[in-house]
């Protein structure tokens, strides 16, 4: 919650306070404060003026639409699965593949949690193990989304998936994937990119 936002929420509760015949219960904080607290935007931002950290092209930090310049497929379409596409029709994508064992797993999960939580209505997240019954789908999407191609699964790899345009000006599916932990900062920055180029392309999505 934003300093503004709480300061708001005290102000309310003051006014209330002020009138005799108004006896303020602490369930009646509770629900002032929820519904500030529903609020606010995902992740305090305003979309409308957020500038994305990052841009569309091919190196290793950007969204790409095709494989990037470091995988060994670089330049080629990218044949998305239809269960992201069809998810895409209502949000971005995250998803985590990672072992229960693992150490950068263990590093890597709580933060991809908690800006997943953040967002929560804003982003679909799929938490997939590497192992026991959801391996093959896990070797399935790293397929896809390994960031080298180079067809060795390995985790964690987190990948982030939205809406934006292309170079052509066409709106497309774009991604981008990371192998080994993050720091929840690039972690939130993706996420908040993400969530802006959708918002922003949607629409225009066909």
């Amino acid at each position: 919650m934003t300093k503004e936002y709480a300061k708001e929420i005290s102000g309310v509760i003051i006014v209330l306070n002020r009138f005799s015949n108004f006896q303020l219960t602490a369930v009646a904080t509770a629900v002032i404060a929820v519904a500030f607290v529903l609020a606010v935007p995902s992740l305090g931002e305003d979309w409308n003026s957020y500038i994305p950290v990052h841009s569309l092209g091919s190196g290793d930090e950007d969204w790409w639409t095709t494989y990037p310049d470091q995988n060994e497929n670089s330049g080629s379409a990218v044949n998305h699965p239809d269960w992201i596409e069809k998810a895409l029709k209502e949000k971005p994508v995250l998803i985590l593949i990672h072992s229960s064992n693992c150490v950068p797993c263990l590093t890597q999960t709580p933060r991809i949690k908690a800006a997943a939580e953040s967002v929560s209505s804003d982003l679909d997240y799929y938490d997939i193990l590497g192992e026991g019954s959801s391996l093959q789908q896990a070797i399935e999407i790293l397929e896809v989304y390994d960031p080298f191609g180079s067809g060795k699964p390995v985790v964690p790899t987190t990948i982030f998936i939205t809406l934006a345009k292309g170079p052509d000006g066409k709106v497309d599916v774009a991604w981008h994937s990371e192998i080994d932990a993050m720091s929840q900062e690039d972690i939130d920055d993706y996420v908040k990119d993400s969530i802006y180029y959708y918002k922003q392309n949607s629409a225009a999505w066909a």
